[in-house]
């Protein structure tokens, strides 16, 4: 009898579905797969998106604890998602980024809180940078109409981020989502390419009557954005973005910073009235075309942010390409880096270094160095070329403006790959005067850069999961 209830138990539905959608990175997806729980409770699907590394033989070695969908093409988030959703047997949808490293007590958390508030659809984690900092303690719609996240930088124990409740929207990095929910909405919608699925689905969930909610005690640490080509599509999906929501949310950033006592409007019964704002939020009064101060504070605020990015993409590129692979320390990069630009460019030269913001990357002796991308003024743009005639476009402008080289570091060679017209553009206008394993190459920019035309967004559709994708038994 004891027995037979047993093999019952073990049969039973699982509450949790983990859905782990993956491209290469498979160091990345092993370290994660080894913090997840193995118990009846839980069943874990990973759905390889047409990796081309070493991700098949990690999963067949899963094989009998992992579920697997494979694609044959590269079909991203939105899809990977859905596909691994639609054979999932829980009650519970827990969507996971393999760029996390979720900590103890994560999954129970979610869990708890999903029980204890049934009108909660969705239950967003604390996700936490690698230095202990805030990167997604939940997501608001700022005053220009936009969603950020809210309090990113911030301390992981600060007040502010250390309390549970409602927002519009939370992140898929680590997402618990009720299967009915998520199966009656249409799930993802897979017109937005990596980018902005997660906010439209928490918006239309709450347009249908549903909550969105943020728990405080579900921790995990995440690697954001180390997957190259991760920000390629970002034009697209906020154009996305703005024409199916923009005027129909409501900004709600200002609300947090009050209840949370970092704002506060003080009235004396006549206009003007005051604003008092906590240092730790922001700067008031300060019009950054007259302060040059504050500029530069903003600018070096944006490099640190972007530099603590590229140090984890750097660890993910140089460190996890396999489980034997030696990591590689920024600094010696940067040194390196520094020797093949003195090597390969001339003194006063102007280059242009592809970078995610690392301002470190720009020290070149008696050189000029700048961004690229880059924004107004030289600053780093924070995003990726949308597409490679973007990249083309874009190079040809600097071109036009004095640069002389582009040097591309080991940690941005994937670019090569990902822009595949850029790639055969440099290969026909350029000459690559440096290159170094391991440390990147140095190309001289010969020549007049011609300008592409734009290649116009595909149209946006938004298809249901109805079709129920191939499970993949690994042998």
């Amino acid at each position: 009898m004891e027995v037979a209830m047993r093999d019952a138990a073990s049969k039973r539905r699982p509450r949790c579905s983990i859905v782990i959608p993956v491209h290469n990175r498979a160091a990345l997806t092993a370290q994660c797969l080894g913090l997840l729980p193995a118990d009846n409770d839980v069943e874990i699907i990973v759905v390889d998106d047409a990796s081309s590394d070493w991700t098949g033989t990690l999963l067949r070695a899963h094989r009998g604890r992992v579920r697997v969908v494979t694609h044959s093409r590269n079909e991203g988030f939105a899809r990977g998602c859905n596909d691994g959703a639609a054979i999932a047997n829980g009650e519970f949808l827990v969507f996971l980024n393999n760029d996390t490293l979720p900590r103890t007590g994560w999954l129970e958390a979610l869990v708890a809180h999903a029980d204890a508030n049934p009108r909660a659809a969705v239950v967003g984690a604390k996700l936490l940078f690698p230095n202990n900092t805030i990167q997604h303690a939940g997501v608001v719609v700022c005053q220009d109409g936009y969603p950020r996240h809210l309090y990113a930088g911030f301390p992981a124990n600060h007040p502010a981020v250390s309390r549970s409740r409602r927002f519009q929207i939370v992140t898929a990095a680590c997402m618990l989502v009720r299967r009915s929910v998520f199966v009656a909405a249409g799930g993802f919608d897979a017109s937005y390419i990596n980018g902005f699925e997660d906010v439209d689905l928490c918006l239309r969930l709450g347009a249908d009557g549903h909550e969105v909610h943020y728990c405080a005690d579900a921790i995990v640490e995440h690697l954001e954005s180390v997957s190259p080509g991760r920000h390629a599509r970002d034009r697209h999906n906020v154009d996305l973005y703005r024409s199916r929501w923009m005027g129909r949310v409501v900004p709600d950033d200002l609300g947090y910073y009050i209840a949370d006592g970092l704002l506060r409007v003080r009235y004396e019964g006549h206009y003007p009235f005051g604003i008092e704002a906590s240092p730790e939020l922001a700067v008031v009064g300060l019009d950054p075309k007259s302060c040059g101060m504050d500029a530069a504070l903003r600018d070096r605020g944006r490099e640190v942010a972007d530099l603590l990015r590229e140090n984890v993409k750097l660890r993910a590129e140089l460190g996890r390409r396999s489980p034997d692979s030696e990591v590689l320390s920024y600094d010696r990069l940067r040194r390196r880096l520094a020797e093949l630009i003195a090597e390969s460019v001339p003194e006063r030269a102007s280059i242009l270094v592809a970078s995610k913001g690392d301002g470190a990357l720009l020290r070149a002796g008696n050189r000029t160095a700048a961004h690229f991308p880059q924004g107004p003024g030289g600053v780093y743009s924070g995003y990726h070329p949308a597409d490679s005639d973007s990249a083309i476009r874009h190079l040809g402008e600097l071109r036009g403006g004095g640069a002389r080289y582009l040097v591309v570091p080991e940690t941005m060679r994937w670019w090569l790959d990902h822009y595949q017209g850029l790639a055969d553009h440099l290969a026909s206008s350029a000459v690559v005067v440096g290159q170094r394993a391991g440390v990147g190459l140095v190309y001289e920019l010969s020549g007049a850069v011609e300008s592409s035309p734009a290649v116009p967004a595909a149209a946006a559709l938004r298809p249901p999961i109805s079709v129920k994708p191939t499970e993949t038994v690994l042998p």
